[in-house]
Protein backbone atom coordinates (compact mmCIF):
# COMPACT_ATOMS: atom_id res chain seq x y z
CA UNK A 1 0.00 0.00 0.00
CA UNK A 2 1.34 3.42 -0.89
CA UNK A 3 1.70 6.28 1.56
CA UNK A 4 -0.84 8.30 -0.40
CA UNK A 5 -3.47 5.65 0.11
CA UNK A 6 -2.78 5.73 3.87
CA UNK A 7 -3.79 9.49 3.98
CA UNK A 8 -0.26 10.75 4.63
CA UNK A 9 0.83 12.35 1.34
CA UNK A 10 4.43 13.57 0.98
CA UNK A 11 4.73 17.36 0.76
CA UNK A 12 5.66 18.58 -2.69
CA UNK A 13 7.79 21.68 -3.56
CA UNK A 14 4.71 23.88 -3.87
CA UNK A 15 3.65 23.09 -0.29
CA UNK A 16 7.12 23.92 1.01
CA UNK A 17 7.14 27.24 -0.89
CA UNK A 18 3.73 28.23 0.54
CA UNK A 19 4.95 27.59 4.08
CA UNK A 20 8.04 29.72 3.53
CA UNK A 21 5.96 32.60 2.17
CA UNK A 22 3.72 32.50 5.25
CA UNK A 23 6.52 32.32 7.79
CA UNK A 24 9.33 34.42 6.30
CA UNK A 25 9.04 38.23 6.37
CA UNK A 26 8.95 40.05 3.06
CA UNK A 27 12.21 41.78 2.12
CA UNK A 28 12.29 45.48 2.80
CA UNK A 29 11.98 47.61 -0.33
CA UNK A 30 15.29 48.98 -1.54
CA UNK A 31 15.65 52.70 -0.79
CA UNK A 32 15.06 54.95 -3.77
CA UNK A 33 17.79 57.38 -4.57
CA UNK A 34 16.64 60.96 -5.06
CA UNK A 35 17.19 62.32 -8.54
CA UNK A 36 19.48 65.26 -9.16
CA UNK A 37 18.15 68.59 -7.92
CA UNK A 38 17.01 70.90 -10.73
CA UNK A 39 19.49 73.60 -11.65
CA UNK A 40 18.64 77.05 -10.28
CA UNK A 41 17.04 79.48 -12.69
CA UNK A 42 19.35 81.63 -14.79
CA UNK A 43 18.37 85.29 -14.32
CA UNK A 44 19.24 88.09 -16.74
CA UNK A 45 18.53 91.80 -16.32
CA UNK A 46 18.37 93.42 -19.75
CA UNK A 47 18.78 97.20 -19.72
CA UNK A 48 20.17 100.11 -21.72
CA UNK A 49 21.44 103.62 -21.23
CA UNK A 50 19.29 105.18 -23.94
CA UNK A 51 15.68 104.65 -24.92
CA UNK A 52 14.70 103.53 -28.39
CA UNK A 53 17.42 100.89 -28.84
CA UNK A 54 14.96 98.00 -28.60
CA UNK A 55 15.48 96.73 -25.05
CA UNK A 56 11.87 95.66 -24.45
CA UNK A 57 11.49 94.03 -27.85
CA UNK A 58 14.75 92.13 -27.41
CA UNK A 59 13.78 90.91 -23.93
CA UNK A 60 10.32 89.78 -25.00
CA UNK A 61 11.41 87.98 -28.14
CA UNK A 62 14.38 86.35 -26.43
CA UNK A 63 11.95 84.96 -23.83
CA UNK A 64 9.64 83.72 -26.59
CA UNK A 65 12.55 82.08 -28.43
CA UNK A 66 13.63 80.24 -25.27
CA UNK A 67 10.03 79.16 -24.68
CA UNK A 68 9.85 77.78 -28.23
CA UNK A 69 12.96 75.74 -27.43
CA UNK A 70 11.03 74.03 -24.63
CA UNK A 71 12.58 76.06 -21.82
CA UNK A 72 10.56 77.26 -18.83
CA UNK A 73 10.75 81.05 -18.87
CA UNK A 74 9.46 83.84 -16.65
CA UNK A 75 9.41 87.31 -18.23
CA UNK A 76 9.29 90.29 -15.85
CA UNK A 77 8.66 93.90 -16.81
CA UNK A 78 10.71 96.06 -14.43
CA UNK A 79 10.77 99.21 -16.55
CA UNK A 80 10.04 101.69 -13.77
CA UNK A 81 6.74 103.43 -14.49
CA UNK A 82 6.93 102.82 -18.26
CA UNK A 83 5.99 99.14 -18.36
CA UNK A 84 4.68 98.16 -21.78
CA UNK A 85 5.54 94.50 -22.34
CA UNK A 86 1.88 93.62 -21.82
CA UNK A 87 1.08 95.68 -24.93
CA UNK A 88 3.82 94.01 -26.95
CA UNK A 89 2.46 90.63 -25.83
CA UNK A 90 -1.07 91.54 -26.89
CA UNK A 91 -2.34 91.12 -23.32
CA UNK A 92 -5.04 93.18 -21.62
CA UNK A 93 -4.39 92.90 -17.90
CA UNK A 94 -6.26 94.44 -15.01
CA UNK A 95 -3.53 93.65 -12.46
CA UNK A 96 0.18 94.31 -12.34
CA UNK A 97 3.14 94.32 -10.01
CA UNK A 98 1.97 97.58 -8.44
CA UNK A 99 -1.36 96.01 -7.42
CA UNK A 100 0.44 93.13 -5.71
CA UNK A 101 2.54 95.62 -3.76
CA UNK A 102 -0.47 97.74 -2.78
CA UNK A 103 -2.25 94.64 -1.45
CA UNK A 104 0.95 93.33 0.18
CA UNK A 105 0.69 90.06 -1.71
CA UNK A 106 3.54 87.90 -3.06
CA UNK A 107 4.54 89.11 -6.51
CA UNK A 108 4.36 85.56 -7.87
CA UNK A 109 0.56 85.64 -7.45
CA UNK A 110 0.34 88.24 -10.23
CA UNK A 111 2.09 86.07 -12.83
CA UNK A 112 -0.04 85.17 -15.86
CA UNK A 113 0.41 83.06 -18.99
CA UNK A 114 2.15 84.81 -21.86
CA UNK A 115 2.86 83.87 -25.48
CA UNK A 116 4.51 80.51 -26.29
CA UNK A 117 4.12 79.03 -22.80
CA UNK A 118 6.21 81.71 -21.07
CA UNK A 119 5.00 83.15 -17.75
CA UNK A 120 4.68 86.91 -17.45
CA UNK A 121 4.74 89.43 -14.61
CA UNK A 122 3.50 92.85 -15.69
CA UNK A 123 5.37 95.87 -14.37
CA UNK A 124 4.23 99.00 -12.57
CA UNK A 125 2.32 101.53 -14.65
CA UNK A 126 2.99 105.04 -13.35
CA UNK A 127 -0.54 106.21 -14.19
CA UNK A 128 -2.01 103.62 -11.80
CA UNK A 129 0.70 103.23 -9.17
CA UNK A 130 0.69 104.85 -5.76
CA UNK A 131 3.41 107.33 -4.79
CA UNK A 132 6.74 105.60 -4.30
CA UNK A 133 5.56 102.31 -5.79
CA UNK A 134 7.55 102.72 -8.99
CA UNK A 135 10.96 102.77 -7.32
CA UNK A 136 9.96 100.35 -4.56
CA UNK A 137 8.89 97.77 -7.15
CA UNK A 138 12.46 96.95 -8.11
CA UNK A 139 13.44 96.48 -4.47
CA UNK A 140 10.58 94.01 -4.04
CA UNK A 141 11.59 92.21 -7.20
CA UNK A 142 15.16 91.86 -5.98
CA UNK A 143 13.94 90.39 -2.68
CA UNK A 144 11.38 88.01 -4.16
CA UNK A 145 13.24 86.91 -7.28
CA UNK A 146 14.29 83.53 -5.77
CA UNK A 147 10.68 82.82 -4.70
CA UNK A 148 9.36 83.68 -8.17
CA UNK A 149 11.86 81.34 -9.82
CA UNK A 150 11.16 78.52 -7.37
CA UNK A 151 7.36 78.72 -7.49
CA UNK A 152 7.30 78.80 -11.29
CA UNK A 153 10.05 76.15 -11.62
CA UNK A 154 11.67 78.48 -14.14
CA UNK A 155 14.86 77.73 -16.01
CA UNK A 156 15.26 81.33 -17.11
CA UNK A 157 14.08 84.61 -15.61
CA UNK A 158 14.37 87.51 -18.05
CA UNK A 159 13.86 91.02 -16.67
CA UNK A 160 13.26 94.07 -18.84
CA UNK A 161 14.95 96.88 -16.93
CA UNK A 162 14.14 99.55 -19.51
CA UNK A 163 16.51 102.43 -20.26
CA UNK A 164 18.65 104.17 -17.69
CA UNK A 165 19.62 102.60 -14.40
CA UNK A 166 18.28 104.21 -11.22
CA UNK A 167 19.72 103.24 -7.81
CA UNK A 168 16.91 100.72 -7.35
CA UNK A 169 17.87 99.19 -10.69
CA UNK A 170 21.41 98.74 -9.41
CA UNK A 171 20.02 96.80 -6.44
CA UNK A 172 18.07 94.56 -8.79
CA UNK A 173 21.25 94.02 -10.80
CA UNK A 174 22.90 92.58 -7.69
CA UNK A 175 20.18 89.90 -7.50
CA UNK A 176 20.65 88.48 -11.01
CA UNK A 177 23.25 86.23 -12.62
CA UNK A 178 24.19 88.68 -15.35
CA UNK A 179 23.25 92.05 -16.81
CA UNK A 180 22.88 92.53 -20.56
CA UNK A 181 23.41 96.12 -21.71
CA UNK A 182 21.72 96.92 -25.02
CA UNK A 183 22.89 99.74 -27.30
CA UNK A 184 22.59 100.79 -30.91
CA UNK A 185 25.56 101.69 -33.13
CA UNK A 186 24.92 105.41 -32.55
CA UNK A 187 27.71 107.16 -30.58
CA UNK A 188 25.25 108.55 -28.03
CA UNK A 189 23.78 105.10 -27.36
CA UNK A 190 27.26 103.60 -26.93
CA UNK A 191 28.24 106.42 -24.55
CA UNK A 192 25.09 105.89 -22.47
CA UNK A 193 25.73 102.14 -22.40
CA UNK A 194 29.21 102.82 -21.06
CA UNK A 195 27.67 105.03 -18.35
CA UNK A 196 25.39 102.15 -17.30
CA UNK A 197 28.41 99.85 -17.03
CA UNK A 198 30.19 102.47 -14.91
CA UNK A 199 27.26 102.69 -12.49
CA UNK A 200 27.02 98.91 -12.22
CA UNK A 201 30.73 98.63 -11.50
CA UNK A 202 30.38 100.95 -8.50
CA UNK A 203 28.04 98.52 -6.78
CA UNK A 204 29.32 95.68 -4.62
CA UNK A 205 28.58 92.23 -5.97
CA UNK A 206 28.28 93.38 -9.57
CA UNK A 207 27.38 90.40 -11.79
CA UNK A 208 29.01 89.75 -15.17
CA UNK A 209 28.06 92.39 -17.74
CA UNK A 210 27.30 91.40 -21.33
CA UNK A 211 26.37 93.40 -24.40
CA UNK A 212 24.04 93.28 -27.39
CA UNK A 213 23.83 95.78 -30.24
CA UNK A 214 20.34 96.38 -31.60
CA UNK A 215 19.12 97.94 -34.84
CA UNK A 216 22.39 97.30 -36.67
CA UNK A 217 22.20 97.94 -40.42
CA UNK A 218 24.81 95.27 -41.10
CA UNK A 219 26.87 92.65 -39.31
CA UNK A 220 29.99 94.74 -39.87
CA UNK A 221 28.36 97.78 -38.22
CA UNK A 222 27.30 95.66 -35.25
CA UNK A 223 30.75 94.12 -34.77
CA UNK A 224 32.39 97.54 -34.93
CA UNK A 225 29.97 98.89 -32.29
CA UNK A 226 30.59 95.88 -30.03
CA UNK A 227 34.33 96.41 -30.32
CA UNK A 228 34.03 100.12 -29.52
CA UNK A 229 31.91 99.47 -26.43
CA UNK A 230 34.17 96.67 -25.23
CA UNK A 231 37.34 98.71 -25.74
CA UNK A 232 35.93 101.78 -23.98
CA UNK A 233 34.75 99.76 -20.97
CA UNK A 234 38.09 97.96 -20.73
CA UNK A 235 40.22 101.11 -21.11
CA UNK A 236 38.28 103.56 -18.95
CA UNK A 237 36.46 101.29 -16.46
CA UNK A 238 38.59 98.17 -16.27
CA UNK A 239 35.48 96.16 -17.10
CA UNK A 240 35.34 93.12 -19.36
CA UNK A 241 32.09 93.38 -21.33
CA UNK A 242 31.57 90.44 -23.67
CA UNK A 243 28.74 90.07 -26.23
CA UNK A 244 26.02 87.47 -25.82
CA UNK A 245 26.60 84.94 -28.58
CA UNK A 246 26.86 86.83 -31.90
CA UNK A 247 25.92 89.94 -29.94
CA UNK A 248 23.54 91.80 -32.24
CA UNK A 249 20.04 92.07 -33.71
CA UNK A 250 19.76 93.48 -37.21
CA UNK A 251 17.44 96.35 -38.06
CA UNK A 252 14.27 95.01 -39.61
CA UNK A 253 11.15 97.01 -40.65
CA UNK A 254 8.98 94.01 -39.75
CA UNK A 255 9.72 94.68 -36.07
CA UNK A 256 7.72 97.92 -36.21
CA UNK A 257 4.90 96.11 -38.01
CA UNK A 258 4.76 93.48 -35.26
CA UNK A 259 4.69 96.19 -32.58
CA UNK A 260 1.66 97.79 -34.22
CA UNK A 261 -0.01 94.38 -34.26
CA UNK A 262 0.89 93.86 -30.58
CA UNK A 263 2.70 90.61 -31.33
CA UNK A 264 6.27 89.46 -30.70
CA UNK A 265 8.07 89.81 -34.04
CA UNK A 266 9.40 86.27 -33.66
CA UNK A 267 5.80 85.04 -34.01
CA UNK A 268 4.59 87.68 -36.44
CA UNK A 269 7.51 87.31 -38.87
CA UNK A 270 9.50 84.19 -37.91
CA UNK A 271 11.62 84.28 -41.07
CA UNK A 272 12.69 87.92 -40.88
CA UNK A 273 16.26 89.05 -40.22
CA UNK A 274 15.57 90.16 -36.64
CA UNK A 275 13.93 86.81 -35.80
CA UNK A 276 16.96 84.91 -37.07
CA UNK A 277 19.21 87.06 -34.88
CA UNK A 278 17.02 86.45 -31.83
CA UNK A 279 17.11 82.69 -32.33
CA UNK A 280 20.90 82.81 -32.46
CA UNK A 281 20.97 84.80 -29.21
CA UNK A 282 18.57 82.33 -27.56
CA UNK A 283 20.71 79.36 -28.52
CA UNK A 284 23.77 81.10 -27.06
CA UNK A 285 21.96 81.92 -23.79
CA UNK A 286 20.68 78.34 -23.47
CA UNK A 287 24.08 76.83 -24.26
CA UNK A 288 25.79 79.01 -21.63
CA UNK A 289 23.19 78.04 -19.02
CA UNK A 290 23.61 74.34 -19.84
CA UNK A 291 27.37 74.63 -19.58
CA UNK A 292 27.17 76.49 -16.27
CA UNK A 293 24.85 73.85 -14.78
CA UNK A 294 26.85 70.94 -16.18
CA UNK A 295 23.87 69.53 -18.04
CA UNK A 296 23.92 68.18 -21.58
CA UNK A 297 22.77 70.56 -24.32
CA UNK A 298 19.10 70.14 -25.19
CA UNK A 299 17.60 69.98 -28.65
CA UNK A 300 15.08 72.66 -29.62
CA UNK A 301 11.45 71.64 -29.38
CA UNK A 302 9.46 70.44 -32.36
CA UNK A 303 7.55 73.72 -32.56
CA UNK A 304 10.79 75.67 -32.91
CA UNK A 305 11.92 73.38 -35.71
CA UNK A 306 8.62 73.70 -37.53
CA UNK A 307 8.57 77.48 -37.31
CA UNK A 308 12.21 77.75 -38.33
CA UNK A 309 11.77 75.33 -41.25
CA UNK A 310 11.88 77.08 -44.56
CA UNK A 311 13.71 80.15 -43.25
CA UNK A 312 17.09 80.93 -44.82
CA UNK A 313 18.78 80.23 -41.51
CA UNK A 314 17.35 76.73 -41.20
CA UNK A 315 18.00 75.97 -44.85
CA UNK A 316 21.66 76.80 -44.45
CA UNK A 317 22.20 74.42 -41.54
Amino acid sequence: MTLASQGNPMPDQADLLRKRIKTEPLPAPSPTRPGPAPAPARSLLITSGKGGVGTSNLTLNLAVALGMMGRRVVLIDADAGLANLDLLCGLSLDRDLGDAMAEDRPLAETIVDGPESIRFLSGVHAARAADGAVEAARDRLAAELPDIARQTEAEFVLIDGGSGLAPSGSMLASAVDSVVVVASPEPTALADAQAVVARLRKRQGCPPIRSVIGQARSSAEAIEALDRLSSACRSFLGAAVRPVGPGFVRFDPKVATAVRRRRPFLLDAPGCEASRCIRRLARAVAAEADEASGSAPRRPGLLAALIGRGSPEMASR
